[in-house]
């Protein structure tokens, strides 16, 4: 034995048992082994590495979550007065909207109610102008009319009967004869 093999009585383990040789028969007893030191290392470290740090991963995204949850409920109960005022706000703007749709509608009627006004004094004014070419035709046919036209007299005469006329009659009406 040199000075850095050790002697080890017994099966060696799975990992680090030497192959037997085509055609040897038995495997000896013991065996020598190096020491750990010069031992080829397993990648099991590089596993529970991997493992260790993918949990602290999980558990600080799970941290980070927690505190951007409490965080956004903190936000949200901040918030609940702008949010009120926002509502009130778009109500208010929906009333505005609703009162500005009537007010189109009521400038569309007057808007419509005009329009027939128009046509309807259009015709008043047309019908005004051929009244006042008949009047100026008239007007000039009575100018064209003497000035003062000289009638006859006529003479009138009342009789009047003053006293009343005699009447002799009798009636039997009341029983007398």
């Amino acid at each position: 034995m040199s000075g850095l093999e050790v002697a080890v009585t017994g099966p060696a383990p799975a990992t680090a048992r030497p192959q037997a040789a085509p055609g040897a028969g038995k495997t000896p007893a013991s065996t020598t082994r190096k020491p750990p030191a010069l031992e080829p290392r397993r990648p099991l470290h590089l596993a529970v590495l991997a493992g260790a740090s993918t949990a602290l991963y999980a558990a600080s995204l799970a941290g980070v979550t927690a505190l951007q949850s409490s965080t956004d409920a903190a936000r949200v109960e901040d918030q609940a007065p702008v949010s009120a005022a926002a509502d009130r706000l778009t109500a208010g703007h929906d009333r505005l909207e609703d009162a500005v749709t009537a007010a189109e509608g009521h400038y569309s009627d007057a808007a419509s109610a005009y329009d027939s006004l128009t046509r309807k004094l259009a015709a008043m004014e047309a019908s005004l102008a051929a009244n006042a070419n008949r009047m100026s035709a008239i007007g000039g046919a009575a100018n064209s009319l003497p000035t003062k036209v000289s009638l006859p007299t006529v003479s009138r005469t009342v009789t009047k009967t003053v006293s009343k006329p005699t009447v002799r009659s009798t009636t039997g009406a009341s029983g007398k004869p």
